[in-house]
């Protein structure tokens, strides 16, 4: 994916595609609570004003359907996942990570796409945190 970012820090939409569902593999791999884990620690140091604000950068129509094929990929994961860590993850036959990756890629990268990824906000500690936490 990085060998086709553009000059707007974009990648292609194919490349997007295939990052969606190897993330989604590996998402699947580990058991729920993992991911879970992951998902509280991060939310634990966002500002709940940060959502908002990204998407007043962006076109609401476009987050919004972008959030709303987000949550379908995550069922399509979810119904997945691994109940215990066990082995590397593998593109199984009937891929419906992959299937569900295509669809979420679809419906993503307009709002992909919008995102100004060259931003120095990417510098910035996130709003109410302190440089260092």
């Amino acid at each position: 994916a990085i060998a086709t970012i553009g000059a707007n820090g974009v990648t292609s939409k194919q490349d997007w595609e295939l990052v969606n569902a190897a993330l989604g593999r590996v998402i699947a791999s580990v058991p729920e609570s993992t991911v879970m884990d992951v998902y509280n620690s991060v939310a634990a140091i966002t500002d709940p004003g940060v959502p908002v604000y990204m998407k007043s950068l962006v076109t609401g129509a476009n987050a919004d359907r972008a959030y709303r094929s987000f949550l379908e990929f995550k069922d399509v994961v979810k119904k997945n996942q691994v109940s215990s860590p066990g082995g590397s993850a593998t593109v199984p036959s009937g891929d419906s990570i992959g299937a569900a990756a295509k669809k979420l890629s679809e419906a993503s990268y307009p709002f992909l796409k919008e995102v100004d990824w060259l931003s120095d906000i990417y510098l910035k500690p996130l709003p109410g945190a302190k440089i260092g936490e």
